[in-house]
């Protein structure tokens, strides 16, 4: 019976990782790796770089359990920055993208929001209401827009849960009835 590839090279990379023969085994960085984290951090960081950021940070990169001095290290904490770099590009870019999607919501709902506040102060409670419940709806197209981004952040979740709110109540106390005029 043939053994499945992927089963065989799983075996094998457990093989190499036990013999320690020259391969490190998981979690266990290079001596090039500790002699040069010493020398650029301390516990505490007094050279602004944590000894233990520093070992985890280059041996996230299996280039670096290779590397043979400082200047390999360099060249892979190089490498890392630009993908951290290029990483927050993307998500920037994602954000203003996804922000200037905010604003035209934000937009359309200060609209709305004046054309019922303008209904409420004439009396027309009623059609004050429909476009208050209207305007409930885009603090939730914003929040949806930026979780669905490729950023998956939101720098405006505070003031879209708050502009919510506000809407909801305001369309609450709208929708309460009208008092009655014999009491």
């Amino acid at each position: 019976m043939a053994m499945h590839p992927q089963v065989a090279l799983l075996l094998t990379l457990i093989l190499l990782l036990a013999t320690g023969d020259g391969i490190l085994a998981v979690g266990t960085p290079s001596a090039i790796i500790t002699r040069t984290c010493a020398a650029v951090g301390r516990p505490g960081g007094q050279l602004g770089y944590e000894y233990d950021s520093c070992v985890g940070a280059l041996s996230s990169d299996p280039a670096a359990a290779s590397a043979k001095d400082a200047r390999e290290l360099a060249v892979v904490a190089t490498s890392l920055t630009v993908a951290n770099v290029t990483s927050t590009v993307l998500a920037v870019e994602d954000l203003v993208k996804n922000l200037g999607g905010c604003l035209r919501y934000y937009r359309e709902m200060k609209r709305t929001l004046d054309a019922a506040l303008g209904d409420l102060r004439a009396g027309r409670v009623e059609a004050a209401s429909g476009k208050l419940l209207e305007a409930n709806q885009d603090p939730d197209r914003c929040d949806l827009l930026l979780f669905e981004g490729s950023a998956n952040k939101n720098p405006l979740g505070k003031e879209n849960i708050y502009a919510d709110w506000l809407s909801q109540l305001a369309y609450a106390i709208a929708s309460l009835p009208a008092p009655n005029p014999l009491m």
